[in-house]
């Protein structure tokens, strides 16, 4: 059976690019820089998926913080993949600065999201395909 994304992760964010089996998806928000990945697998827990699986996520999460925070001069990287809301297994990348609209705060549930334009979207999406080429 293909996979087929979450609609709230399909509504909420724009596929950018894959490493492997996993989607690396922007989070259409103007307030952070805002990556989610997504294992393309019926697993719900990072627990559950295979380890070759786990392993490339792993090496994709740590791969993309690095060149999220470097981009964004981030104060904090927010990584969670918590999972209440959308099932689906998936894992937030987050650039946070000191004073920002939620600072020092969780974002999750805080506010409605501020969509993206299209200028800031095309250089967010341009970034980060160029980290994807890198990994």
């Amino acid at each position: 059976m293909p996979f087929v994304i979450h609609p709230t992760l399909a509504k909420d964010s724009v596929l950018v690019g894959r490493s492997g089996q996993i989607q690396i998806r922007l989070m259409d928000d103007s307030r952070y820089f805002w990556l989610i990945l997504v294992p393309e697998t019926d697993a719900s827990e990072l627990h559950q998926l295979p380890a070759e699986l786990a392993n490339e996520l792993w090496r994709v999460i740590r791969q993309l913080g690095h060149d999220l925070q470097q981009h964004t001069n981030a104060d904090k990287l927010n990584n969670a993949a918590i999972g209440n809301m959308v099932p689906q297994l998936h894992f937030h990348l987050v650039a946070r600065h000191i004073g920002d609209a939620d600072w020092p705060k969780p974002i999750w549930g805080a506010g409605g999201a501020s969509p993206l334009s299209d200028a800031a979207k095309t250089l967010r999406i341009n970034s980060v395909q160029n980290w994807i080429g890198n990994l």
